[in-house]
């Protein structure tokens, strides 16, 4: 404990341990929870008396990345015997996923959990609902100016200075580099951006320009990293910075034979195969399935237990990055398979 009423991380990690023991005792398989779903919810509803409602609203409801945080929700609320609805835009529609968000927090959503695309715009909304005694909490994307609870999610900015300098190992110090995005103006990339500039600097690269891409539409993607090589074809490497970026680079990359290094992010199937295969030297993943499962698990200890608040710099809960090279790919392709589309 740091003070009353708020708890330090290491007491969480103790707290999210019991949770996962009760809630392996409400059925840690699906079966098993049918059989024991019950007594469980009797337990809580004995002293909660009424239905737990949560949800999580992903502002890109059809982007593969958010597979596996969607399988985190799910996971959670199983473990823990409650229904958590899995909701959002396909698109990043922020006005409608604003709206969708209001609905929730006026039918008694009791915690939220907002994955958004334009943070400022959710000052406001979340500011209501939090003063309205809903839980809010923020993942992947955070809107750290609307008073959230805590965000869950990766240290952007010092993961892609990672990014940047394991690149221009690979590109042998020297050299000009690429870079892509497929969300402007989001928060996310705009700060996935600064340590991209930085990494790639300080390890002797010469940034040439940022490139935007439509990670709905894989030929779209192949087509400007194409266009990207013919406008530079002194290129030295490409850093691509979101998952569907940095498969259609490694597809490129096979399709050419080129010998361009890449190194991107996040844990697509395809770009663990490319990797694999040598066409995509390194990924940095920030682990999608825990932005999912830790914000619910959190969420209904705060809620349902009447667990203190977790209390950590800026309200920021970072999560490790995970760095995918050829040496350790084969790991990766085990347990991701689960989320291969």
């Amino acid at each position: 404990m740091t003070k009353k009423g708020t708890l330090d991380r290491r007491r969480f990690g103790k707290l999210m341990a019991l949770a996962g023991v009760a809630g392996a005792a409400a059925g840690g398989t699906t079966q098993a929870a049918a059989a024991d779903e019950p007594e469980w919810k009797a337990w809580v509803q004995h002293y909660y008396k009424k239905p737990i409602r949560m949800a999580v609203s992903c502002a890109g409801t059809s982007n593969p990345y958010f597979a596996p945080t969607k399988a985190g929700v799910e996971d959670a609320g199983a473990q823990l015997g409650i229904d958590v609805l899995w909701t959002g835009v396909p698109n990043g529609n922020t006005v409608n996923q604003i709206a969708q968000f209001r609905q929730l927090v006026n039918t008694g959503y009791e915690a939220i959990v907002v994955i958004s695309f334009e943070p400022d715009a959710w000052v406001a909304p979340i500011k209501k609902a939090m003063a309205g005694g809903v839980l809010i909490l923020t993942a992947n994307n955070d809107s750290p100016k609307s008073g959230r609870e805590l965000y869950f999610g990766q240290d952007l900015v010092a993961a892609a200075v990672v990014q940047g300098k394991l690149l221009a190992k690979f590109a042998g110090g020297k050299g000009k580099v690429a870079m892509t995005n497929c969300a402007p103006g989001s928060l996310a990339l705009d700060q996935r951006l600064q340590g991209a500039k930085q990494g790639a600097k300080e390890g002797g690269l010469d940034y040439v320009g940022v490139y935007n891409t439509d990670p709905a539409d894989m030929a779209s993607e192949i087509s400007t990293i194409e266009d990207i090589l013919r406008a530079h074809p002194d290129l030295a490497a490409m850093m691509p910075l979101c998952g569907p970026d940095t498969a259609a680079a490694g597809l490129v990359r096979k399709k050419q034979s080129g010998k361009f290094p890449v190194v991107g992010t996040d844990l697509l199937y395809q770009t663990l195969e490319l990797i694999k295969e040598g066409y995509v030297d390194a990924t940095v993943g920030q682990q999608p399935y825990l932005q999912g499962y830790l914000p619910i698990m959190y969420a209904y200890q705060r809620v349902v237990l009447g667990a203190p608040r977790l209390e950590l710099p800026g309200g920021n809960y970072y999560l490790a990055n995970e760095i995918v090279t050829k040496d350790n790919v084969d790991k990766y392709l085990t347990r991701e398979a689960r989320f291969r589309g």
